[in-house]
């Protein structure tokens, strides 16, 4: 046990502990600094994509934007929290053709949408647990 705390032992031991612990700090750190430019990167997309559903542009040019919007929300399963998927799937009901919301109520699910991806990147959370079920996951098409 004095061996142990010798202070050759201790010169040795004591800077590669702190060695380990920084490598993994830093590591840690790189990860997340990765995941916040792929989600930012994937919300850019998401958000440009938002103007199929708005402008009275060319009605195939609008298409290919929903077409859009609808695969990140496909890719927003792997990485997003909970709450951006549910406020997407939100704000598409809204804007479907088949129901009728005011423009208050679209512009309010589209709020809450674009705060939730603000809340998420400032956050710089890694999404670790889900409460989604299968049959949250829609296959949907751009009218």
């Amino acid at each position: 046990m004095s061996g142990l705390l010798s202070p050759d032992f201790l010169k040795i031991f004591v800077p590669l502990i702190g060695a380990i612990i920084a490598w993994y700090a830093n590591e840690w750190r790189k990860r997340g600094w990765e995941e916040y430019q792929r989600k930012e990167g994937k919300y850019q997309v998401l958000l440009k994509s938002l103007k199929g559903f708005y402008t009275s542009a060319i009605p195939e040019e609008a298409k290919l934007l929903k077409q859009a919007f609808l695969e990140q929300l496909d890719l927003y399963w792997l990485y997003c929290p909970d709450e951006i998927i549910k406020k997407a799937y939100v704000f598409l009901s809204c804007v479907h053709t088949n129901i009728r919301c005011t423009d208050e109520e679209k512009e309010k699910a589209l709020g809450e949408l674009v705060l939730a991806i603000r809340k998420d990147l400032l956050s710089r959370k890694i999404v670790r647990k889900t409460k989604l079920k299968p049959e949250d996951f829609k296959i949907l098409t751009p009218t």
